[in-house]
């Protein structure tokens, strides 16, 4: 050990733990694909005890790491080179982390082993359903990596595994169907595609393989929770129909046999509904319970309450904060009926990304309301402070319509939040809905 190269002692201590291969891969696709790279990657899909060897390594008190899942990339990089004395960047070693690790020849190479080839084309002749996914495998791009991995470790596994790929495809179902039920019709087992397994990682490979754009894209596979809810569902598949749900008051929707008595009961009585995903499959068409086409959103269940109190029949929706699945397809159904879309939300870094992305989705029907200059300067925090890593958050992207708010950001480095602008809201509101 002690006649070992630097990087030779880091490699063979990340190749003793099975969990790092995962973790490394995080990290590369987070600087191969990630258009804004991230500063830090969210581990909470692991389990705590999978992140024991993480916490080690960086040190880390367990009971912290635990609340609060994320691995920053510069700490990382910093332990990695104080232990093992290297000099060189984190995203160099992952690079030589993945070639030692899978035995590519040479960095130019972008082929695996031709006997890795042949493996996937004997696949591709006997599991015909697969044949763009082994095509695809075939090219030997840093995605794929991992399941190189798999089928080095045991080739026979890994056939195992296709076969039940290949009848998941045979038995994409018509209409939605629950995913447990999924995995107990094709394997025989309610948990088998699980997005923590093996078989569960690699259909969402095969999935986001077979959605991509266009044929030299790379395969993406989705981190959170709602980019997994949207691509199984573009093949049925619904992962959770119940606890996801969209928080609305005042629409009206429409199922294909016509007017929804529970939509339209809610709202001749200004009743707020959870309305579950489950419920939003049979929806073809949602709008305003009024002559106006407009929608307000609110990302705080506090203001969304409170203006609901002062005018009740404003047409409103909650996120609750981030935006899950169920949210998402009730603005689809609104945005096809052509509604205007207010959205307003906290002016931070994270808040105003949350706007950017319901701005670039729709484009054509959305505005950002109480989310200027003036709204900041009346609600600005006077005592808590942007740290460093929150604001690199406001380069994450680059629309017009905030680039003078990020720059008054950037100078005053405080955050506003909704509450301090309630009292506005609902005079706005009052003005357009008495």
């Amino acid at each position: 050990m002690k006649n070992r190269t630097p990087i030779e002692k880091a490699l063979y201590y990340f190749k003793e733990n099975n969990f790092f291969f995962h973790l490394f891969l995080l990290f590369k696709n987070n600087f191969d694909f990630s258009k804004k790279q991230s500063d830090r990657i969210d581990v909470s899909e692991f389990t705590d005890e999978e992140l024991n060897p993480v916490v080690t390594f960086l040190e880390m008190d367990p009971s912290i790491f635990a609340e609060n899942k994320f691995i920053e990339l510069s700490e990382f990089e910093e332990k990695l080179q104080t232990t093992f004395g290297l000099d060189m960047s984190l995203s160099d070693f992952l690079t030589a982390y993945f070639h030692n690790i899978l035995k590519i020849d040479s960095e130019e190479s972008i082929y695996p082993h031709q006997d890795m080839k042949n493996f996937f084309e004997y696949l591709e002749k006997e599991y015909a359903l697969l044949t763009g996914w082994f095509q695809y495998l075939k090219r030997g791009t840093s995605d794929s990596q991992w399941i190189y991995q798999l089928v080095s470790e045991s080739p026979t596994i890994f056939e195992d595994y296709v076969l039940h790929l290949s009848e998941a495809v045979r038995l994409l179902p018509d209409r939605p169907l629950r995913l447990s039920l999924f995995s107990q019709i094709v394997v025989g087992e309610t948990h088998a595609f699980d997005r923590h397994t093996t078989l569960g990682k690699l259909l969402l490979h095969v999935f986001a393989e077979d959605t991509r754009f266009h044929a030299i894209e790379p395969v993406k596979l989705p981190e959170s929770n709602e980019a997994i809810n949207r691509l199984l569902l573009k093949f049925n598949i619904l992962r959770d129909d119940i606890t996801n749900y969209a928080t609305v008051v005042n629409v009206y929707a429409e199922t294909i046999e016509g007017y929804h008595p529970m939509w339209e009961s809610a709202a001749h009585s200004h009743s707020v509904m959870n309305v579950p995903m489950r419920e939003l499959i049979n929806i073809v068409t949602a709008y305003p319970a009024n002559e106006d086409q407009t929608v307000w959103i609110v990302e705080n269940p506090v203001v969304f309450s409170s203006i609901l109190d002062e005018v009740p029949n404003v047409p409103m929706i909650c996120t609750h904060g981030e935006f899950n699945l169920a949210t998402l397809e009730l603005l689809d159904r609104l945005v096809e009926e052509e509604c205007n879309i207010k959205y307003a939300g906290d002016i931070t870094p994270d808040g105003i990304r949350r706007a950017e992305r319901i701005l670039m989705r729709y484009p054509e029907n959305s505005q950002p309301w109480k989310m200027d200059i003036p709204s900041y300067l009346n609600a600005r925090s006077d005592e808590e402070v942007i740290n460093q890593n929150d604001m690199k958050k406001l380069n994450q992207f680059a629309l017009d319509i905030f680039a003078c708010l990020k720059d008054e950001m950037r100078d005053r480095k405080k955050p506003a939040y909704q509450e301090a602008l309630l009292s506005d809201m609902i005079s706005e509101l009052k003005y357009y809905y008495q």
